[in-house]
This record gives structure tokens, sequence and C-alpha cells, in this order.
């Protein structure tokens, strides 16, 4: 029997809606998605992943075998894919995939910078897995964190360098193997963002997607389910798929609300500095490589 493989790969960046274009993407009938979230395997496979990290370690998927083997279950889905947002920013990530799979389609969709750092920063805080309290604090510390062999967990400016990441993938897959997609476009516009994305995998786009179910949405865990949440993340017991798969909307928007408080946002001033001090010329070398208006970015 023919082994299945992945003929699709959403490559990141972390916390710019990968979790809910799976839950999207899943909805579609020719689409197959893992059931893990977030494999990761192009970052372990043949990488030293020996990093700092606070809280437990997660398990790797580190072998080929395993990997394809979360491929077994498709049936007659001619797009078949997977998700990990970190792939974009792992250097050597794009060789190991041009390697193993190199005809593969690549989809990355990218949020500003500076609020993809902070949200970042917040999803690590919710999981308990920063211990400095502010995120100007955490921003001073990164590069010494970096050159001290801290996870890229912990890399929230250096992340956002996206023109460097998408040169590694342009370099080695034909230009029309990849779309890059913007995460507003996608909170704004989801049906005709997900319509394009089905056009570029070639299924069905008039298959009607719900887009109500957001995944992963940030926020400060609030009394003893959100403190046992947090020690969840912790200690790495959360289930390894999508809750929102398996229930209701209107289920997971109350278990949200009952486990989570809003989060502060980014003071205006701050991002605004933020953004100009070290991202205003690499956004705009990024308009030039994917050919998009980002000047709402620098605004």
């Amino acid at each position: 029997m023919e082994e299945k493989k992945p003929n699709f790969i959403i490559i990141g960046a972390m916390k710019a809606a990968t979790t809910s274009i799976c839950t999207y993407l899943k909805q579609h009938p020719d689409i197959f998605m893992t059931k893990v979230k977030e494999p990761m395997f192009f970052n372990n496979f043949n990488q030293n992943t020996d990093f700092k990290v606070l809280g437990s370690k997660s398990k790797k998927v580190n072998s080929l075998l395993d990997y394809f083997s979360m491929f077994s279950s498709v049936e007659n889905e001619s797009s078949i894919g997977e998700a990990s947002p970190a792939y974009i920013y792992n250097e050597k990530a794009p060789y190991l995939i041009k390697e193993h799979l190199p005809d593969v389609k690549i989809i990355a969709i990218l949020r500003q910078p500076t609020d993809r750092a902070y949200s970042n920063f917040l999803h690590t805080k919710r999981a308990d897995r920063e211990n400095v309290n502010s995120f100007e604090h955490a921003i001073k510390i990164e590069k010494e964190r970096i050159s001290d062999n801290w996870s890229p967990l912990y890399h929230y400016i250096q992340k956002g360098f996206y023109s460097v990441q998408l040169k590694r993938y342009y370099n080695l897959f034909p230009k029309e193997n990849i779309k890059v997609y913007l995460f507003e476009d996608l909170v704004k516009n989801p049906k005709e963002t997900l319509k394009d994305i089905f056009k570029f995998l070639n299924v069905d786009e008039n298959i009607e997607i719900d887009v109500s179910k957001k995944s992963n949405v940030s926020g400060n865990p609030k009394g003893i389910l959100g403190f046992i949440l947090k020690k969840m993340r912790y200690y790495n017991l959360m289930p390894k798929f999508a809750i929102s798969d398996y229930l209701p909307t209107f289920i997971v928007n109350l278990l949200f609300k009952s486990v989570y408080k809003d989060t502060k946002k980014l003071d205006s001033v701050l991002r605004k500095e933020l953004t100009d001090k070290y991202y205003r010329e690499e956004i705009l070398k990024l308009e030039k490589l994917i050919d998009k208006d980002l000047s709402n970015w620098l605004s």
C-alpha cells in the first residue's frame, strides 16, 4: 500500500491564527489535517532540540515512520496537510521539508510583528512558562536568552523577521507553490481567504465553512479552572488536538469565558516605538518580497 504523505504544510507564523485555519480546513471533505495539533516534526528531525524552557518538555515526533503514520488514516481526501507554526522560524526546516516532500505546497500566515511578539509573550505567560512580568523586560533580555540557548518560544522579537525566514523557502520551492496570507485578512474576511486557500489547494471553493469557531485565543487564566489549565500547560498535559474540533461553538465560548479574562492590550505608543525600532526596514523588505501593501503595519 502506498505511503500517504502531506502535499501541503502551513509553516506559521506562531500566534497568527494557524490553529483557527486548521479548524476551518478540517471541515472541508477534500482536506485531511493531522489529529495531532502542530506535529513540529521538521523542527525536531535530525536537529539538536536541547533548549532551555520553563516547564516540562513535550514528547517529540522525530522519526519519519512516526511522522508519516500521522497520515495513515487518509481516505479519499486529495489535499493532505499539517500545520506547525514554528517551521517558518527554524533554519533547517525548509531544507528538510524539501528533501522529504519536494513538491509540497507551502502556506504562511503573517501577523504584524510587534502584535505577534506580544501575543507570543501572553501565550507563554498563560502557560506559566515565562518568569518575567513585563513584555518590555522580556524583550530586553531576549538576546541574552538566545545566546544562552533558550527555546525559540522566547525569541519574541527575532521571530518577526519574516523576509529572512520566507527567503529560505523561496530559494528552495517554486514561487507558485508558496502562498502568503495576512492575519488581518483572515480575521476580517475569513470566507474570502478560505476560498483562496481552497483554490490554491485545488479543492472545491464553494464548500460552506463555519468560521464562528475561534481557536487558541489568548487570555489570562482565572479561577480554579484557569489555575488547573495553567498547570496543565506548564507540565505539558494539554491534549494534542484542538478541543474546538469536538465541541459545539457555544460550549467552547462558554468554557473560554469561564476560564479566561481579557488580556491587557499592548500600549499603542509602545507598539509604535517597538515597530519603528525593530521592524520598519523589515516590513518594507517584506512588502517587496510578498508583493503586498503592509503600510497599515507601520501606522
